[in-house]
């Protein structure tokens, strides 16, 4: 299952709709796009040769010029890196990040590019991705010509965006952006303290980036969440450690959550036991059980103690697990359960 945000972006990508996202650092905007190729199926170019839009030159987006001898002319011709995007004959998403920190050059080719894709009728659909000005990230301008060459532009929320302003179109309110990006954690095996974590506060620490002159403060952003997850995988959960990832006050309070998870039966005793194992007694261990169980089933044969247990649990927390489980594994896994068949007979509805 994915986010209905992603699937927004793949509708409009498939109708060949080329997208601008406007957002701050750390929104996985780029995430966002490899998403949908890979829900879609396509091929994806990650700007010319892996160069974000500040990086390149003119010559990467506009080519160079060689002399043809023989004809007594210039030719322009594209380096190998453009030449398969403009030759690419599968549907592809072609992704330009930084665009809003090219070189107006730089621009005017990119704004050339576009136009030469669609006079040819190309499969390849441009989408590009740009912070905005008050984020302080080099942003300058993107000129009106280029601009105008999208045909959408959808902004990112924040958990201090007001998703009342209707001047912009959002694509997505901030409570889909938290639920969107825990079930993409989930789906990339992130550890499940920090799902359970940002499920239990309802994303409220997810993100809160800002911009400040001291390179030595740290902000959380979904970049930074990725690098906690891989942190605790790792074992390296002390507060000095995490607070180098995400800042202080927000280390605090999740070296306190991951004490308190530290404390719940482990999943093999669950397991080994579901109607006898005890039965988290604060919201907070609820969030983290619902998300950790999930990921401990290897087998099939596994799923009737892991069903046995999670419909002990109140029902926003069976919904979870179930629905964690089914995307880890898929229906052909579960399947091969018969009483995983009975149960989503019943309770086919927390999937909706």
């Amino acid at each position: 299952m994915k986010s209905h945000s992603i699937r927004r972006l793949a509708a409009l990508i498939n109708a060949r709709k080329r997208i601008l996202l406007v957002g701050p650092p750390g929104t996985a905007k780029t995430a966002r796009f490899l998403q949908v190729a890979q829900l879609l199926g396509w091929k994806f170019f990650y700007g010319i040769d892996g160069r974000t839009a500040d990086l390149m030159d003119r010559l990467d987006a506009a080519g160079a010029v060689v002399p043809d001898v023989a004809a007594g002319v210039s030719r322009v011709l594209p380096l190998a890196a453009l030449k398969a995007i403009l030759e690419c004959r599968v549907p592809a998403i072609w992704f330009i990040d930084e665009i809003g920190r090219a070189p107006l050059d730089v621009q005017g080719a990119i704004n050339a590019i576009i136009d030469q894709l669609k006079r040819e009728n190309s499969p390849v659909v441009v989408v590009a991705a740009t912070n905005r000005p008050q984020d302080r990230a080099g942003v300058a301008s993107l000129s009106e010509q280029l601009r105008s060459r999208f045909d959408v532009t959808f902004a990112i929320s924040t958990s201090e965006a007001d998703d009342r302003d209707q001047t912009v179109a959002r694509l997505a309110p901030w409570s889909e952006e938290v639920s969107g990006w825990c079930d993409y954690a989930a789906d990339a095996g992130f550890d499940p303290l920090v799902i359970g974590w940002h499920r239990s506060t309802s994303g409220s620490t997810l993100y809160n980036w800002k911009p400040n002159a001291n390179a030595a403060l740290r902000f959380a952003d979904y970049r930074s969440w990725q690098t906690v997850s891989e942190l605790c995988a790792a074992g390296l959960r002390d507060t000095d450690t995490l607070t180098a990832a995400i800042g202080r006050e927000i280390a605090v309070q999740f070296a306190a959550f991951a004490a308190l998870a530290a404390e719940l039966p482990l999943p093999s005793a669950i397991l080994a036991d579901p109607q006898g194992a005890p039965l988290p007694a604060s919201p907070a261990a609820a969030y983290f059980i619902s998300s950790k169980l999930p990921q401990a089933i290897s087998k099939p044969a596994q799923v009737p103690a892991f069903l046995a247990y999670i419909d002990r649990l109140p029902r926003e927390y069976t919904a979870l697990a179930a629905r964690d489980i089914h995307r880890r594994h898929g229906e052909t896994f579960l399947a091969r359960s018969s009483e995983w068949n009975a149960w989503f007979a019943v309770n086919n509805a927390l999937f909706s």
